[in-house]
């Protein structure tokens, strides 16, 4: 269509050039010959036709790739998952029973977080904390605000024995596999934020939203905890923006050195 367009484009351009000669050369309008303005008419609106044309056309096939994106990730996280999971299930039954010995409490800590959407839900984490860690939170006004500033807390005393190693080493965050394979996480993305962090987040959060939440990410392998919140945030939003399978892989790559090195845990 775009090379039927363009003789014609080229006799309305010379068209026009010699009509602005004209103007130039006497200081006042020259009208458009009629048929010149039959010929100049039909090309415009078919120019306008072709490049709308090709603007949908690319904008499906950025739909296109953004569906193979996500079904390609929604593959990839439940085989990953899945063998994760198989194979590592000795070891999920170990840690449930060093949790139970360590501290009174249930094996599995329900943490409610936001989601894709708005939508919220319950994320899992091996208990690494006593039972009764929110209402000590809520006792201690020092803890509290040290919280609310970066939503963690460097010396936490709320922190079981076996809770710390678990951190340490980023167990604790195993059983975040069964919310992977229902659905409402991903392997990468920004990480679940509480309802009580909305305000902290910022108006970023509405970005935020049209993702689907991870286990891990880009402030993960940059610091994890010593990564100031503000900072984190904006890493978030560089994922969202540039997200990709290659992305996600390098993610996921650099992500397995910085928990066996344990950098910025605790």
């Amino acid at each position: 269509m775009v090379r039927r367009i363009t003789p014609l484009l080229a006799i309305a351009a010379a068209m026009a050039l010699m009509c602005s000669y004209a103007y130039a050369s006497t200081g006042e309008p020259v009208a458009v010959p009629e048929a010149s303005a039959c010929l100049l008419a039909p090309v415009g609106i078919a120019a306008i036709i072709a490049a709308e044309r090709h603007r949908r056309r690319v904008h499906v096939v950025g739909q296109r790739l953004g569906l193979f994106y996500l079904a390609a990730k929604r593959i990839i996280d439940l085989m990953l998952s899945s063998f994760v999971l198989l194979v590592a299930f000795p070891l999920l039954v170990l840690i449930s029973a060093l949790v139970c010995l360590d501290s009174r409490g249930p094996v599995l800590f329900r943490r409610r977080v936001i989601g894709r959407g708005g939508a919220q839900f319950d994320m899992f984490k091996f208990r690494s904390m006593v039972d009764g860690a929110e209402f000590i939170l809520e006792q201690d006004e020092g803890l509290r605000k040290e919280y609310y500033v970066s939503a963690k807390l460097r010396t936490d005393p709320r922190v079981t024995r076996v809770g710390r190693f678990l951190r340490k080493t980023s167990l604790d965050e195993l059983p975040q596999l069964i919310n992977i394979l229902v659905g409402n996480m991903t392997f990468v993305g920004p990480r679940p934020i509480a309802p009580d962090e909305v305000e902290l987040y910022g108006p970023a959060v509405e970005q935020f939203k049209l993702v689907t939440p991870g286990i891990t990410g880009i402030w993960q392998t940059c610091g994890r905890s010593e990564t100031s919140y503000a900072t984190r945030v904006e890493m978030d939003m560089q994922y969202i923006e540039k997200r990709c399978l290659l992305l996600d892989l390098w993610i996921i790559i650099s992500t397995v050195p910085a928990v066996l090195l344990k950098k910025g845990a605790y």
